[in-house]
């Protein structure tokens, strides 16, 4: 079943940052003849798309608009090409949107999709009849996933990209391994264990972080698994007052 109806935009991805980087150079809210003259674009391919801006939370206003500051944070990065900070802006903007996180899990629910899969099935969701300028608009949104890290390409289609959960990016600003787009690709495996010491009356919290390429997956469950055993094992210490205790 579709979803309520959600406004795509009508145009394609760099028609899109060009108009957000307008909006992010007008201090005060503008017109749309305002903001055609900083995009090089005609105020009513601008107008097509405010609907879908404002619904992710990258402008505000009535007649006159002007960027909120998420989408000021974007419009500077785009501005000046910089792609971790692209990258980061984008994925707060899929994160803080309800529809387009459900786009970003559609693919990590059927493990990999044709790109025109995904953008028929965006159109469908957004309860929008198929035409030109819809479909050029989900693929804009297609594109957009791909700039936040959600979702990437793999042997010719799109599958979900690990490290892009709210958590995940979380472990990343607090100093993680998690890598941004374009470097090499890890998989992070995190166990936590805790161990109780009653003679002591403590609580130990043993947290083991594992970074592993692709190519070193092989086994990596089984060496994870003999180190839990080895520190479920007691200690020296423990043995010798198990045995004075019998």
């Amino acid at each position: 079943m579709a979803e309520a109806k959600f406004k795509l935009p009508r145009s394609s991805y760099e028609e899109i940052c060009k108009i957000i980087k307008a909006y992010g150079r007008l201090k005060d809210p503008s017109s749309l003849d305002d903001v055609a003259k900083y995009c090089a674009m005609n105020k009513t391919a601008i107008s097509a798309n405010n609907a879908f801006l404002a619904n992710i939370e990258l402008i505000e206003g009535g007649r006159a608009k002007a960027a909120t500051m998420k989408g000021r944070a974007l419009a500077k990065a785009l501005e000046h090409e910089l792609p971790d900070e692209m990258q980061e802006n984008w994925l707060t903007v899929v994160q803080d949107n309800e529809f387009l996180e459900k786009m970003a899990a559609a693919v990590k629910i059927r493990g990999r999709m044709e790109s025109s899969a995904l953008e028929s099935h965006i159109a469908y969701s957004a309860g929008e009849a198929k035409s030109g300028p819809v479909m050029t608009g989900a693929r804009a949104v297609v594109d957009m996933l791909r700039a936040a890290g959600v979702v990437r390409e793999h042997d010719g289609q799109l599958v979900a990209s690990a490290g892009t959960s709210a958590s995940e990016q979380s472990l990343h600003s607090e100093g993680g391994a998690l890598q941004p787009s374009g470097s090499s690709e890890q998989v992070q495996h995190e166990v936590s264990r805790q161990s109780a010491l009653p003679s002591k009356g403590a609580s130990v919290h043993i947290e083991l972080r594992i970074d592993a390429k692709p190519s070193e997956l092989d086994g990596l469950g089984e060496k994870i698994r003999k180190l839990m055993l080895e520190i479920d094992r007691p200690t020296n210490g423990e043995d010798d007052e198990t045995t004075r205790d019998s």
